[in-house]
């Protein structure tokens, strides 16, 4: 039930690029490194009952010499208005990781809304630098990579995934 996207970072520029992928992805020529995000369906919090929370989660894997720094993990949670997608609380709440080890998966959480019925989305995209340049945001990564889909009432078990239109 998670959606996964994946960064290269490649030596070119050493820039961070993101891809979109569904399951294993080639390395891009001249490949340093990859962090792999994956979204959580919106849920019931297990750290505040009664709300609604998503998870954004990185693991990078960073191959010998090289260091990724100043990493940020954004999420947000989105609420189906009968016509769009509406970001809740209009803004992404973000995650920081000064120096991000090898192979550890750090989890970003969008903000805490208190539970309520209607169909929501998580949506989480990240940024890093490698070797000291700045890298690019990736673009926002949905849920199940999939713009018409959401979880009906997310307090309530088990989760129903939902076509929106």
């Amino acid at each position: 039930m998670k959606k996964g996207i994946r960064l290269i970072l490649a030596a070119t520029g050493a820039v961070l690029l993101a891809s979109q992928v569904a399951g294993c992805s080639a390395m891009l020529p001249g490949g340093i490194g990859k962090c792999d995000i994956t979204i959580d369906y919106p849920h019931g919090s297990t750290r505040k009952a009664g709300y609604i929370d998503g998870k954004g989660k990185m693991t990078c894997t960073i191959y010998k010499g090289h260091k990724i720094t100043g990493a940020s993990i954004e999420t947000r949670l989105q609420k189906w208005s009968g016509k769009a997608w509406v970001t809740v609380g209009g803004t992404a709440a973000t995650t920081k990781v000064g120096t991000v080890k090898n192979g550890v998966t750090y989890t970003g959480v969008s903000g805490f809304i208190v539970c309520q019925k209607g169909t929501f989305r998580t949506q989480s995209r990240g940024t890093a630098s490698l070797d000291g340049a700045p890298g690019k945001s990736s673009e926002w990564a949905t849920t199940n990579d999939d713009q018409n889909k959401g979880v009906k009432n997310p307090c309530e078990k088990p989760l129903k995934v939902v076509n929106v239109r």
